[in-house]
């Protein structure tokens, strides 16, 4: 029964509040020569005005720790791009009924959905350099949104997942 639980527990908090990361980037750019930022949120980002506000927050509180700092003349410009979506609750309570006798056994079997529609945040952040105007770090992620969250939950929801998003920039040689 402990191992039982124990695996359940695991599955919990495993499937809860994932969020996903990929990254790519040129490995021909030496990423040591820049220092400077700047962000560019002239084209429409997908956020509100309070999450921009706790994006550039968190993401120049993450920058300043690895030796970069905000600069009207930068080395390189971040952009952001924000897409929400919803999906069915993939939960299920499966429910099944089988009869049999013999050689023969007829079952029949269903889920119920539980749960309702969940709230998914797809962000894009890009690095171009200032003078080329190249892409030179890209990174996706995917994560869970809490659909009622107060403003502290959205505060800690984005210093989580910019943490993890610049947790790999720059890329190491």
């Amino acid at each position: 029964m402990r191992i039982f639980l124990c695996l359940f527990t695991i599955l919990l908090l495993s499937s809860c509040g994932s969020t996903y990361v990929d990254y790519d980037y040129d490995k021909n750019v030496d990423f040591s020569v820049y220092k400077t930022y700047a962000y560019d949120f002239e084209q429409i980002t997908g956020f509100t005005e309070f999450d921009e506000k706790r994006f550039t927050k968190t993401t120049d509180s993450i920058l300043e720790t690895k030796g970069w700092n905000f600069s009207k003349t930068p080395d390189v410009v971040i952009t952001a791009q924000s897409k929400d979506y919803e999906t069915q609750s993939r939960n299920t309570l499966g429910v099944g009924i089988g009869s049999g006798g013999g050689n023969v056994g007829v079952g029949v079997s269903g889920g119920i959905p539980i749960g309702g529609r969940e709230q998914h945040r797809e962000l894009t952040i890009t690095v171009y350099d200032e003078k080329t105007n190249t892409v030179i770090w890209e990174a996706l992620s995917e994560s869970d949104l809490k659909v009622k969250a107060t403003p502290g939950q959205r505060d800690t929801y984005f210093s989580k997942l910019v943490s993890k998003i610049f947790k790999n920039y720059p890329p190491e040689k």
